[in-house]
Formats: structure tokens, sequence, C-alpha cells
């Protein structure tokens, strides 16, 4: 063989998995060879499987959230064990490089390539870096940003090229087919509200209390998640909105560049997708970090957002679902105010995220000597 070779260590959540998925394909373009190794039955093996992207499997999870010795315990058993087949698969592949994208078996790939001697690569696409890639950012060879970070204790070596996002992203429908496609008539503010993949309970509950103040207002497009739509539709019909025709509420929908292009507001979580997809389209947003995510980095995302004022941070406060309603309802006011976020855009410094994977593959082409194998 004489391709080039990279081991790519992600799977997991989608921001962990898309990076290292954009960047596979776009080295396998380039004629690099690829080897995806995932945590052991990840969700992300179908995706690799459609693709053609090869993959192997190790038995690793992640820190426990817990004082408990017991799962401590197993948390290092596992970890050393990670480490050890890791270490096996860099000798067996023989890898020019290795990129980790902070899932959990990005460590173990990583200190096994290090101590090999082969170049490594964090990809770290929050604000904030997570635990594997900032113990991982000690001794790589290279940290590639996703957004732009307020303290990056890595900065000497860090270059910024953004998160990728799918390619459908690529073609932007028109504002007016998008309203005409959902239902929705021009001339009146639309707002997209969605939580992630499964919804966002509390989000879910603000937005019907909003609604109904706002009613006549507004245009609501509300993607409640799958778990969570009956309740949602439920609570607009307990709240006398059932089958008004400024309201669309959906369980999933695959078409987001579309939702994206009718709305003027959306109100969402502040995941590291997410962020790059409304950086992209420089759409104007009410970013509601996830309470729970690691290390607060949802929070940190959202304020690379709205620090330039492209959008407004309101976390879940005790006042939430009042403060929610108090937001919207000034941003709706008039199309001064929105118009001023979506030109704030261009201060953030977010990189364009259809760029971002052939940006992360630059950067390791740059790194890696082409010496092609005998």
């Amino acid at each position: 063989m004489n391709e080039r070779r990279i081991l790519i260590a992600a799977g997991g959540t989608g921001g962990h998995f898309y990076p290292g998925f954009a960047l596979a394909q776009q080295l396998r373009g380039r004629g690099w060879q690829t080897l995806f190794l995932v945590k052991k039955d990840d969700i992300a093996r179908p995706a690799l499987d459609e693709a053609d992207l090869p993959y192997t499997e190790i038995d690793m999870s992640s820190l426990p959230r817990t004082l408990n010795p017991a799962a401590h315990a197993a948390f290092l058993f596992k970890l050393f064990a990670s480490l050890a087949q890791a270490r096996r698969i860099v000798a067996d592949f023989r890898p020019d490089a290795v990129l980790g994208t902070g899932s959990y078996v990005a460590f173990p790939a990583l200190a096994a390539a290090r101590l090999a001697g082969v170049k490594t690569y964090i990809h770290e696409s929050n604000a904030k870096f997570g635990l594997g890639n900032y113990l991982a950012g000690f001794f790589c060879d290279k940290a590639v940003l996703g957004l732009p970070m307020r303290a990056n204790p890595f900065g000497a070596k860090s270059a910024l090229a953004g998160t990728p996002v799918r390619a459908a992203f690529a073609v932007k429908p028109g504002k007016s087919a998008a309203l005409a496609a959902l239902g929705l008539e021009p001339g009146k503010p639309a707002v997209l509200i969605f939580g992630g993949s499964q919804g966002a309970r509390r989000l879910n509950a603000a937005t019907v209390k909003s609604a109904a103040a706002l009613r006549g207002r507004l245009q609501l497009i509300h993607i409640a998640g799958r778990k969570n739509f009956e309740a949602v539709a439920a609570a607009y019909a307990a709240a006398g909105l059932a089958g008004a025709a400024w309201l669309k509420v959906f369980d999933y929908r695959e078409d987001m560049p579309q939702l994206y292009a009718a709305a003027d507001l959306v109100i969402c979580r502040s995941g590291a997708g997410t962020v790059a997809e409304l950086a992209l389209l420089e759409k104007p947003a009410i970013l509601v970090p996830l309470p729970t995510s690691a290390g607060g980095h949802q929070k940190e995302n959202a304020l690379a957002l709205a620090g330039p004022g492209a959008a407004v941070c309101l976390e879940e406060s005790p006042d939430f679902e009042n403060a929610l309603t108090r937001r919207l309802e000034e941003l709706i006011a008039g199309p001064a105010k929105l118009a001023a976020m979506a030109d704030s855009f261009k201060k953030t410094g977010v990189p364009d995220a259809l760029k971002a994977a052939g940006l992360l593959a630059d950067i390791i082409e740059n790194g890696i000597p082409d010496m092609r194998r005998k």
C-alpha cells in the first residue's frame, strides 16, 4: 500500500463524530487510507457502513460522574485495556497521523500514537476543551479549533478551522419558498425552536407559554423531539392553540436547511454543530445552554456568538419561562434588531463551516510529509 494513512478516533455524539467523518471523506478523496476507532457498539457505525469507511472498536467508557470507587476502578481497568488495544491497532495499521475529536476513545488512541512516535492532532468543536482533549492537548502536535476560545491553554499550537456541517447546507433555500412549503405567510416574524434530536422538556414548556402570550404576533416552527412530541402537542391544545395556522409542531425533521431558511430567529441549545450551522447561515438566535453539559461547554459556545451580539445567551434560571417570553417579545418587535444581530456574525470569527473539513485536512497534510510507502 502506498497511501498515507490516518486513524480517526471519533464517535458517540454528533459533535464528536461528524468532524472526523467529514475529514475522512476529504482525505479519502486526496488518496489517504482511513480507519476509524470507535467505542464498542457505537451509534456512529451505521453511518460508517453506509459511507464504506472502515472502523474498529474498543471497549471504552466515559469518566464516571460519581464518587463510587467501584465505578472509577472499572473505568481505570477499561482505560488501560483500551490503551493496550489502541497500541496494537497503531502498530498494525501504521498510521501517519492520528486525530482525536474528544470522544471516549480519543485519549487512548492519541496516547498510543504518541508512544509510537506518530503525529497527533485533536479537533475541539466546542469553545472550551473537553477533558479528553484537554489532557491530549499537552502532548498533541496540533490542536484544531471549531470555535474561537476565550481561554485557550494551547494557543501556541492551535489553529482555527471551524466545525464541518452536512453538505446539505451548501444549498440555501429561498425564504419565500421555505415559508410557503411550511404553510406560513411572509411579512410576519417566523421563529424556529428545537432542542436537539430528543428535544428539551423545559425549553419545550417555555415555548408553549411564550406562544400563548404572543399569539398572533409571530409564527412558530417547533421541533419538539420524538420523545416529547405528544406532550408538547397536548400542551398547545390545553393552551387553546391546536390547529393554529401560524403554529407548526413536528416531532423531527430532516430538512433543517429549509426550516432555517424560513426562520427570522432561532431558539435552541448551543451544541457545537448547531452553533456552526447558525454562524454559517447568519441566523440570529436565543441560545439556551444545556445546564448539564460537561464543564459548561454549551454556555461557552453560546457566548462565542452572544459576545459579539449575534445571539442572546439565556440560561435556565428559575424565571426562565418568563425571561424567554420577554426576550422573544423584544426581538420580534421590529426587523432592525434581528438585522443587527445577523450582521454581527461578521464579528464572531467563526470560520465557514462548509470549508472546515478542507481546512482540517490541509492542516494534517501540511504536517505529514508525502513519503509514499514502498
